[in-house]
């Protein structure tokens, strides 16, 4: 009886420390290689993140409680320390510049195993003696890790992810084409959306669009979609071989433009899109699953840290944009 109450308190004891601590640090592992003829031996961070108090929620304890990854030391540091230690202690004097648009960490519980996701994007650009800027490299990808436990393994993913980045990079030349000064970088985002023809207009091109890619150019391929008794709450339709009206599938297209309008496709449904300064925004629904950007926007809206964000088929309507890169949707409310 005295084992089972000492037990009983070492858990109410184990609880209530994780309930006090909201976060947990979150440092690189140590690369594992160096790089002889370095060029660069500095490197600095232009953050440019949604959210940037965190990297992300992990899960610890007996009770998967939710805690917030906090760079410690800060993350300009250890990509520092990351740096030199792929270059042994050769002194280089060129410097790198990391425009991070994206380094998102989660994990959700499912039925009988966990996953961990992993967003990140960053652009690396090469400084000058002019004062301007080459790009270097670029990178854009999302990780899935699944098991039973997966929180070394989504960290040990994250870390290869970010040394892989700076150690290809340490003896290129950045690429000459084209110069960036540091307000460009900084504004790095509304200089490609000025690159894109649907950032670059008020007159959208009616008709179905199949993928991302050809709504960002404005190219529909699915041919013109049609209003039963002009009822958007019908739906959209499509003429048949046979010319008759068949109502469309909102999950064979990624969005429609009808009379000038765009519509955007989202969980078998179209949505009105609307443009609000140098974005596209729509309140539709989201899986909590569909990225670690969303699932670490849950928790921060939600006020779910410290609960357990469970996997599954539940969405939630809210205000989501549009990604410029790749036409994924960004929650933001």
């Amino acid at each position: 009886m005295r084992y089972i109450i000492s037990l009983f308190i070492l858990l109410i004891q184990t609880v209530a420390i994780q309930a006090q601590q909201k976060s947990r640090p979150f440092q690189f592992k140590k690369p594992n290689k160096v790089v002889e003829h370095a060029k660069y031996g500095k490197i600095r961070l232009y953050d440019a993140r949604e959210i940037k108090d965190n990297l992300g929620v992990i899960q610890v304890g007996m009770l998967n409680a939710n805690r917030f990854l906090v760079a410690e030391p800060s993350l300009e540091k250890q990509l520092q320390r990351q740096l030199e230690d792929m270059t042994a202690s050769r002194k280089a004097d060129d410097e790198l510049l990391m425009r991070l648009e994206k380094f998102c960490i989660s994990e959700l519980t499912g039925a009988f195993s966990e996953k961990g996701f992993l967003d990140f994007r960053a652009i690396l650009f090469a400084k000058k003696g002019n004062g301007n800027y080459l790009q270097v490299a670029q990178v854009d990808t999302s990780i899935i890790v699944k098991g039973m436990d997966v929180t070394k393994a989504t960290l040990a993913r994250t870390s290869d992810v970010v040394n892989n980045l700076i150690c290809d990079v340490l003896s290129k030349e950045g690429d000459t084409t084209k110069l960036y000064t540091l307000s460009q970088i900084e504004n790095y985002d509304s200089d490609q959306k000025r690159q894109l023809a649907l950032y670059n207009t008020s007159t959208y091109k009616d008709g179905l669009y199949l993928t991302y890619e050809e709504f960002v150019r404005q190219k529909p391929s699915g041919g013109p979609a049609q209003l039963k008794d002009g009822d958007l709450y019908l739906g959209f339709f499509k003429e048949n071989e046979k010319g008759k009206l068949k109502k469309l599938n909102a999950k064979d297209y990624y969005a429609v433009v009808y009379n000038g309008n765009p519509f955007i496709s989202s969980q078998d449904q179209f949505y009105a899109l609307i443009k609000e300064d140098d974005d596209f925004i729509f309140v539709g629904p989201v899986k909590e699953t569909a990225s670690a950007s969303n699932v670490v926007a849950a928790s921060v809206l939600l006020g779910a840290i410290g609960g357990i964000l469970v996997s599954g088929p539940e969405t939630n309507y809210c205000t989501q944009k549009l990604d410029y890169v790749n036409g994924t949707f960004i929650r933001i409310k």
